[in-house]
């Protein structure tokens, strides 16, 4: 049976997060449209959190490179870059085992230089994200989205 992925708990999602494996450099290029899972408060507060904290309209993120990435935002008729990270492999906050990490950086703005998306593959166009805010207290919650590939 697969995991309903929009309504799954965030317990369970984070249950496949430590499941999947970490998506080789060969997967990461292109362009990845996001959506938010999880809970039905968490599903509907997403994009306008994400808007709040500085990417408004947010569609998802752009692989320039295997090892750098940057945010996709949707301005006027068009597709706008936005915030660029990098992409790091570590230990994973999520479950302790070796992953990548998307990061932007000290000189990001507050709230994203402390924000780490981590990700794992569920298959070669999808995968499963899990935002950590690496800040005492935020640390501790995950916030889940999926990316689909469209080019």
């Amino acid at each position: 049976m697969t995991l309903p992925y929009h309504t799954a708990s965030i317990r369970e999602l984070k249950k496949l997060f430590a499941s999947l494996p970490v998506p080789e450099k060969v997967m990461r290029h292109g362009f990845f449209r996001a959506s938010f899972i999880g809970p039905a408060w968490y599903r509907i507060g997403g994009f306008p959190g994400v808007h709040i904290a500085g990417l408004p309209h947010w569609q998802g993120k752009k692989f320039l490179t295997p090892d750098s990435a940057t945010n996709i935002l949707r301005k006027d008729n068009g597709l706008v870059e936005a915030l660029r990270m990098t992409v790091e492999a570590g230990t994973s906050m999520v479950d302790g085992k070796p992953g990548v990490a998307l990061r932007y950086g000290a000189e990001a703005p507050i709230p994203w230089r402390w924000v780490r998306d981590e990700l794992r593959a569920i298959d070669d166009r999808t995968l499963l994200g899990i935002t950590i805010v690496d800040i005492p207290v935020l640390r501790h919650f995950s916030f889940p989205f999926l990316l689909v590939r469209e080019s």
